[in-house]
């Protein structure tokens, strides 16, 4: 089948929001296969139910993380640029393939390599082989990076909920090659040269087409009772108040018992880890940070600090459930050690 690529210009950010609500867009595509990062888009699941209105998506406002990522965007992609010898352009309409509704919006393309450079020609011949590439700027903190990206010193790879974004970018802009390029820790450039995979892109495709026929049917997948509990609860929040005897449901029953046991184990589990600390603290005293064999032990002292925050709406559970209004809730909290164990390095 021949693909429509339509692209779409916008001026404002809600012109933006607008069109993507029609599709599903790159920054949804790893939720087609379960792995996405992002609230709303997680799993497959959750995505076919926000798509299908039944579910209300986190409205969006944009944190102080993405304002200055936002701020920082075109230095970042315009001092990867000069780094790597390439000439960039902003690319900041929105594309979309109609006939299976999936888009993408982006960040740069690179549309040539500057003459006189004298360093490693890598992401260079990449557009002397293709012609132009996708360039997606991130900017991550040092922490974000060495715990959610692979960096052996010799290959990195980036976060699925990144590399799948890529991929479908490259698959609705018809372009072969991405530079993924995140400034780690505000100094720290990390670029990740990605080449289209024609096999990726079809698994996209198709998950895609996948989704919006399951929306038009009004056919649900079938959940992953662990990624998807919390939105299986935002889509049974309300009850009927009706009471009703299901005492014939043997799986009801299970559940009911594994709950409960579950329960117990947690109870005890943290009893255990609360006693533990306990005695660590009387090992260690006063000191920082220890290793022991294995193990790397943080101790610090969190000072007594005063937070302020708001609740969302949820559920209190036993066995039966309850509704629990949302708050806005403010509190001081008193200085503790902060012991955290982890492997040693």
């Amino acid at each position: 089948m021949e693909l429509t690529r339509e692209i779409i210009a916008y001026s404002t950010e809600a012109e933006w929001l607008a069109n993507r609500e029609k599709d599903v867009t790159s920054t949804e595509a790893a939720a087609l296969f379960d792995a996405g990062s992002y609230e709303g888009s997680r799993t497959f699941y959750e995505l076919f139910h926000k798509k299908s209105g039944n579910i209300t998506p986190p409205k969006f406002v944009a944190s102080d993380r993405v304002k200055w990522g936002s701020r920082l965007e075109s230095a970042i992609a315009y001092g990867i640029a000069e780094d790597y010898g390439l000439i960039v352009e902003p690319f900041k309409s929105y594309m979309r393939i109609p006939e299976i509704r999936l888009g993408a919006s982006f960040d740069f393309r690179i549309v040539g390599i500057t003459d006189g450079f004298s360093g490693d020609e890598t992401v260079r011949n990449m557009f002397r082989e293709h012609g132009f590439g996708n360039l997606e700027v991130k900017n991550i903190d040092s922490l974000q990076f060495r715990r959610n990206w692979i960096d052996d010193g010799e290959s990195i790879e980036a976060t699925p909920q990144i590399e799948l974004q890529a991929q479908a970018q490259m698959e609705v802009a018809d372009l072969n090659w991405s530079l993924i390029a995140p400034l780690v820790g505000g100094n720290t450039p990390k670029v990740v040269v990605r080449e289209r995979d024609l096999e990726v892109g079809a698994m996209i495709r198709a998950k895609a087409a996948e989704l919006w026929d399951r929306v038009a049917a009004g056919n649900p997948p079938e959940p992953d009772y662990t990624k998807d509990a919390d939105t299986i609860s935002k889509l049974y929040v309300n009850n009927n108040g009706v009471e009703i005897d299901m005492s014939d449901n043997d799986r009801l029953i299970t559940l009911c018992a594994e709950h409960e046991a579950a329960k117990v184990e947690k109870s005890a589990a943290e009893k255990r880890q609360k006693a533990a600390k306990a005695e660590i603290l009387t090992i260690i005293e006063a000191a920082k940070t220890v290793h022991a064999g294995a193990f790397k032990i943080g101790a610090g002292t969190n000072k007594e600090s005063y937070r302020a925050y708001h609740k969302e709406a949820g559920e209190r559970w036993t066995i039966t459930k309850s509704i629990i209004p949302a708050a806005d809730i403010e509190a001081t909290v008193p200085a503790y050690r902060n012991v955290r164990i982890g492997a040693a390095a």
